[in-house]
């Protein structure tokens, strides 16, 4: 259950605390001829936490923002909880991913105390959205651009997350990055998230369009920062993973289980502190014709 996945996340950053990463890839990974990427975590992190966030939005607005402290806990229920009411972001429920969020962020501010009316709230809402739309939201780690430019010119890079379209229509050009990646597969417009079988299937459907030709999910290697919806979810598909652990990344969908694949636990997960060291690790190999 989602107890054994946290058991084993945990497990996996202690051992990645006490363990350097430059080591040899596994030897599956000469097939790859695709790289995906996860964004949150990954790509790019949080400039700011999201609770003092979400309280200076509040008051830049002239509205009084609850405590810091029962803004942190009451997003991360408001989070899950929307997340389980509207899987997917809303996908099934023609939710917006604006609406989504709506519901979100009010629910948030409303568990940490702060009874707000629609026009504040409206206010407030606008706030926050905003900030997350601009380049004030995000940081993008500093190793991805120099990995960006060196794989798109050697590999099909696409990107998968579990999140919502505005992600890749306004964030990541935003950034700059857009140019890098050849598709997109995002939980809200496909109806699926990691770690399910069926986002990693559509990667595959969407590398074989972009190529021309059938991509099998060993040719794809993908990187991400979460145990059981990144390492496991690509592993359990039939691909090659590497669990990108970066030092104090926090983790959001915590609750998600890890998935069972087989040589699962006799498994030395591939971890890696940047993606440098995916790079390090793909040039030992011998060169592979794939972009």
């Amino acid at each position: 259950g989602s107890r054994a996945g946290g058991m084993a996340l945990g497990a996996a950053s202690a051992a990645l605390a006490t363990a350097a990463v430059r080591r040899p890839p596994p030897s599956s990974w000469g097939k790859v001829r695709v790289i995906t990427l996860d964004v949150t975590g990954t790509i790019m992190y949080h400039r700011d936490p999201i609770a003092e966030t979400y309280c200076r939005c509040a008051e830049k607005v002239g509205s009084q923002p609850p405590p810091v402290e029962a803004m942190r806990t009451s997003f991360k229920a408001a989070f899950k909880s929307s997340l389980q009411r509207w899987p997917c972001f809303g996908h099934a429920a023609g939710l917006s991913s604006r609406e989504w969020w709506l519901h979100t962020v009010r629910a948030a501010f409303s568990g940490a105390g702060a009874q707000y009316g629609d026009a504040e709230f409206a206010r407030v809402f606008r706030s926050v959205y905003q900030h997350f739309g601009s380049l004030d939201g995000y940081k993008v780690f500093d190793d991805v651009r120099p990995f960006l430019e060196w794989a798109s010119g050697r590999y099909c890079v696409g990107l998968v997350s579990n999140n919502v379209d505005r992600l890749v229509d306004n964030t990541i050009p935003l950034f700059g990055l857009h140019d890098h990646f050849k598709f997109y597969v995002i939980s809200h417009e496909v109806g699926f998230e990691k770690p399910s079988r069926e986002i990693f299937g559509k990667v595959c459907e969407e590398a074989t369009a972009v190529l021309g030709e059938p991509v099998s999910p060993e040719e794809i290697l993908h990187l991400g920062d979460n145990f059981a919806a990144d390492y496991c979810g690509a592993r359990a598909a039939g691909m090659a993973a590497a669990l990108v652990s970066r030092e104090g990344v926090a983790q959001y969908q915590t609750w998600l289980d890890a998935p069972d694949f087989e040589g699962k636990a006799e498994e030395e997960v591939h971890q890696v502190a940047s993606l440098s060291d995916v790079r390090a690790a793909l040039e030992l190999l011998p060169p592979c014709a794939a972009a």
